[in-house]
């Protein structure tokens, strides 16, 4: 065996993460006046090891968003963990949040 084995498996066991990886949409802030208009393809990012979903905040009062890549699983508006893909608003209403498991969410087809 040779010695530049365990190299050349790292590098391909790399290209194999980096080609798999989550994309989210990454918008630190934007205006939910005009929430699409950054939301471009150089805004979809690949996530960070270990990403597993995308959410969007929204908070109405300061009339911004943002959309990130997250560590962890969706959860629902009482918190439980592993929920399918939701969005919810508090109790309210001056904050929501959304959250996908795949790739692009916070397209330009959002409906929210």
């Amino acid at each position: 065996m040779s010695r530049n084995f365990p190299i050349v498996l790292l590098i391909a066991l790399a290209l194999m993460v980096a080609t798999n990886a989550l994309r989210c949409h990454q918008i630190n802030r934007g205006s939910i006046n005009d929430p699409n208009a950054i939301t471009t393809s150089t805004s979809l990012q690949d996530c960070m090891v270990g990403a597993n979903s995308c959410v969007k905040t929204i908070d109405y009062s300061q009339g911004v968003f943002s959309k990130q890549c997250q560590v962890g699983n969706c959860t629902t508006a009482l918190g439980q963990t592993q929920a399918p893909a939701n969005c919810f608003n508090n109790s309210i209403n001056t904050f929501a949040t959304c959250c996908c498991y795949g790739d692009g969410y916070g397209s330009k087809k959002e409906t929210f």
